[in-house]
């Protein structure tokens, strides 16, 4: 049994991120994610004896031509697509172009959009056999086991499937509850020298240390991919996966793939108190939560190598994120804040403009907040109302989506919610005015410049901006 595991070319020369509730351009973070989740369904499938390959053609900038090639000399039996809602029609539409070509190969697609839309899914791509639901590794491997031994799809849990003209949703398959257990992901398969971080070009790889998120914040998907029950890795665990990483792999940068790493504090120190008694030289990143922070656990995290923390910051206004079940305070903004940067560790503040709530002013205050607070990067988002979240229920009850709105258009650079008072395109533009006043102010302006060491990391500035102009004004 052959599994080839895609993701799709580039549409437009558009490059995608599709890792669960991450789905944006490659202008976003001025960088391109490492695929996890198609490298952990690799290994999980390689360890029950599958073959495996992964090709994320965005990134290796392999057209549909090179990849037919690449297929033929795999000859693979099932072609897995990793799907994201913007691209979710180009993404299926691989289904199509594999059965023109290889008539007898099975297709199945994974990913948030089509685990929560599985039958509108179905019926957009007639060529599609299988979707995925949810966490992908162990349904991927017992749908591969189960066609490569000739067994009815209907005892695999946790995919939709066709018989006949008929749609059929199998039982939920439960979450991992052991994320130890798992392999880690074989990377291997993977060209890792297309992931690089901004300015130092370094190459960086994810490192996923829990899964499942217990808040209800209204914009998120997270709880639709992976539970709103926290499971999580061992320290020992994540520990030894960054050390093999740089024994294997020689990449010594991660970004930690979790909905908040911080989460569980007795995990964020014991992964801490690992690196530094294995003398792990390494560089890292992650998102957290402001309430989940203190100063004695920033400094410790500053000690094993965070240099950068993304907090959810979302708006200024209580009312706005009191209305997003945010639970968190603006106060609490301004202590977490304080802290990391005291800590010695930069700020990235992601902000999202056009919740339930917002206005004009609400907007403008955030972008004045953000000046205040002298984040050393801020990310201006449009809530977007992703399938699975509690903002497109509230979206579909209420009429807020643009009429005419298609699925390419749920992206964060342009919003599709006409709230009232607030039409789609003035969230859009107060969104771009907020990303030149945060850039253009004088002490962002200088932050970053002291940041830039010599000329290579000059001309890596450079095509960063360059990349995220992409990005930002839509």
């Amino acid at each position: 049994m052959r599994v080839y595991l895609l993701s799709p070319p580039a549409m437009h020369g558009i490059k995608m991120v599709r890792e669960g509730r991450c789905m944006a351009r490659e202008g976003v973070w001025t960088t391109l994610w490492p695929p996890i989740s198609m490298a952990e369904i690799a290994a999980v499938l390689e360890t029950c004896g599958i073959e495996a390959r992964v090709t994320d053609a965005g990134a290796e900038e392999v057209d549909v031509n090179r990849l037919k090639n690449k297929i033929d000399a795999f000859a693979p039996d099932l072609l897995m697509i990793n799907t994201a809602t913007p691209t979710i029609e180009h993404d299926l539409s691989m289904a199509a172009w594999a059965k023109k070509h290889w008539p007898g190969i099975r297709t199945a697609a994974f990913g948030i959009h089509v685990s929560q839309l599985p039958k509108e899914c179905m019926t957009m791509q007639k060529d599609l056999d299988f979707i995925v639901h949810n966490e992908p590794e162990l349904t991927a491997a017992e749908l591969a086991k189960s066609l490569e031994d000739g067994i009815d799809p209907s005892t695999v849990l946790g995919i939709t499937y066709r018989k006949g003209d008929e749609v059929i949703t199998n039982t939920p398959r439960p979450f991992v509850e052991d994320l130890d257990s798992l392999p880690f992901p074989a990377w291997h398969r993977v060209d890792t020298s297309r992931y690089v971080l901004p300015y130092t070009k370094r190459r960086y790889l994810l490192v996923a240390s829990a899964r499942g998120c217990p808040h209800r914040c209204t914009f998120c998907v997270g709880k639709a991919y992976y539970g709103n029950r926290v499971r999580l890795r061992s320290p020992e665990s994540v520990v030894g996966e960054l050390q093999w990483i740089g024994e294997r792999f020689g990449i010594f940068d991660f970004l930690f793939w979790t909905e908040s790493f911080t989460l569980n504090r007795k995990l964020v120190m014991g992964v801490c108190e690992g690196i530094l008694e294995k003398n792990l030289k390494i560089r890292w990143v992650c998102n957290s939560r402001v309430d989940n922070v203190d100063p004695e656990m920033l400094a410790a995290m500053k000690q094993a190598g965070c240099w950068m923390i993304g907090y959810g910051v979302e708006s200024s206004s209580q009312e706005v994120l009191d209305r997003a079940r945010k639970g968190i305070t603006v106060e609490q903004i301004e202590k977490a804040t304080r802290w990391t940067q005291e800590a010695g560790i930069q700020v990235s503040a992601h902000i999202v403009f056009g919740l339930p709530g917002d206005t004009p002013k609400t907007i403008r205050d955030t972008i004045r907040f953000a000046k205040r607070m002298r984040f050393d990067y801020a990310q201006f988002y449009c809530a977007t109302p992703w399938p699975g979240s509690t903002l497109y229920q509230m979206a579909k009850k209420e009429n807020w989506i643009k009429p005419g709105a298609s699925w390419s258009d749920f992206e964060q650079n342009t919003s599709v919610l006409n709230l009232d008072g607030l039409p789609a395109e003035e969230i859009t533009r107060l969104r771009e005015e907020g990303f030149r006043s945060f850039y253009l102010y004088p002490v962002t302006v200088g932050k970053t410049l002291k940041k830039i060491r010599s000329f290579t990391e000059l001309k890596n500035f450079m095509w960063m901006i360059q990349n995220f102009l992409t990005w930002s004004r839509g």
